[in-house]
């Protein structure tokens, strides 16, 4: 009986002490979740994510990391699925219970997303998911690092368009949340500047532009905005030269990822020549001291310089949460946001702050400066803003 007593002793201490120490090793990091495409048409944005992610992690744990332990990053992949991407980001809440949430570039992912940092009430930082509701909807968990249609459009592109003093525009939007909307602020915006245009609406996969090319040339443009995302950006930019639409009218692209990605100039060929896009990066346009230091530490890390800037988008928001988590000391959800709402933190594409005005777009948005650049020679030219213009614009 003795030695019955005895075993159970053991048994009950080796318990006890499993118990003690599991939720130890649990707290030795702050975890914090990404969502984005690993997969599907847009999975080269997920690969730039996993740069940022490796290289802001390194960046923060080697200055302490988050309220004195590790950061820890948690990736689920939306594959551009909003259904996909809201599940996944449940995940992320309730499995691994994540401080909060950054990530995502689709826009019709992150309206999905959004509905379910509200219901759970965990802080979500967008990165790179452009349309106006995803902060026109004012909700209190919800802040956006990076563009917005509208601040792309009049702030960019028709600020571009107008300064070129180009006489006729064509708007090609795909069906998307994201090519909808920013389509129709460009509509708008042209229209308040008195620039004759016209548009269309594409399918968002398609591969074959042709038919529409056509009509685009019977119009006889200046510039074609091209609101096209994933390779179908690129078939529009190869079929374009075709038609014989380019070099005489200029295309831009207006997501800007696509015409970086690794596969565009084996896709496209010669007719990628010339063609523009917008941007927030440029190796010779670097805004702040650590813009410099990113771009070094990719180089080390990757063996080269970074093609898209959508790796030092995520870096920037992790970087902003890690800065949130500390000041609120705290992963407390309501510290958070109020943390969030105070961030004023020099980052790689300026000093990120969140604007608090409700009723529009730009409550809970830091809009970071955006480029027009074009392709000269296989050479990126910023021809927007003049102050950052690195050249003029090119033809030929």
């Amino acid at each position: 009986m003795r030695g019955m007593r005895q075993s159970l002793w053991l048994i009950a201490l080796v318990m006890g002490l499993a118990l003690a120490v599991g939720p130890a090793l649990a707290q030795d990091s702050v975890k914090v979740g990404v969502v984005g495409p690993r997969t599907g048409p847009a999975a080269a944005t997920g690969k730039a994510f996993e740069e940022g992610i490796r290289l802001a992690t390194d960046y923060v744990n080697a200055k302490g990391g988050v309220l004195g332990k590790k950061l820890e990053i948690v990736f689920e992949d939306t594959a551009g699925a909003p259904d996909k991407a809201a599940s996944g980001f449940e995940r992320l809440v309730t499995r691994d219970k994540v401080a909060m949430v950054l990530g995502e570039s689709h826009s019709s992912s992150a309206l999905a997303e959004i509905e379910v940092a509200e219901r759970f009430k965990v802080p979500f930082i967008v990165v790179e998911a452009w349309a106006d509701p995803i902060t026109a909807k004012n909700y209190k968990h919800v802040f956006r690092a990076g563009p917005c249609n509208s601040g792309v459009v009049n702030e960019s592109i028709v600020k571009w368009v107008v300064g070129e003093k180009f006489k006729k525009v064509y708007i090609v939007a795909e069906n998307s949340d994201w090519g909808l909307g920013i389509a129709e602020l460009s509509k708008a915006a042209l229209t308040k500047a008195g620039i004759p245009f016209e548009s269309l609406v594409t399918e968002q996969k398609s591969q074959d532009h042709y038919t529409e090319l056509n009509k685009i040339k019977a119009y006889d443009p200046d510039v074609v905005l091209a609101y096209i995302y994933g390779t179908g950006l690129h078939y529009f930019v190869a079929q374009a030269a075709e038609v014989n639409l380019t070099p005489k009218a200029v295309i831009i692209d207006g997501a800007g990822p696509p015409s970086l990605w690794p596969d565009y100039w084996k896709n496209v060929g010669d007719a990628g020549n010339l063609e523009c896009f917008v941007s927030s990066m440029h190796e010779k346009v670097e805004l702040t001291k650590l813009a410099t230091e990113f771009r070094e530490a990719y180089t080390k890390a990757f063996n080269g310089p970074p093609t898209d800037y959508k790796s030092r988008s995520i870096y920037d928001s992790i970087l902003i949460a890690a800065d949130a988590i500390n000041r609120a000391n705290s992963t407390d959800a309501d510290k958070l946001v109020d943390a969030l709402e105070k961030t004023n933190l020099l980052v790689t594409r300026g000093t990120a702050k969140f604007g608090l005005e409700k009723g529009g777009p730009s409550y809970h948005q830091w809009n970071p400066p955006m480029l027009v650049i074009q392709w000269q020679n296989k050479q990126q030219t910023v021809l927007y803003p003049t102050e950052a213009a690195t050249g003029k614009l090119s033809k030929k």
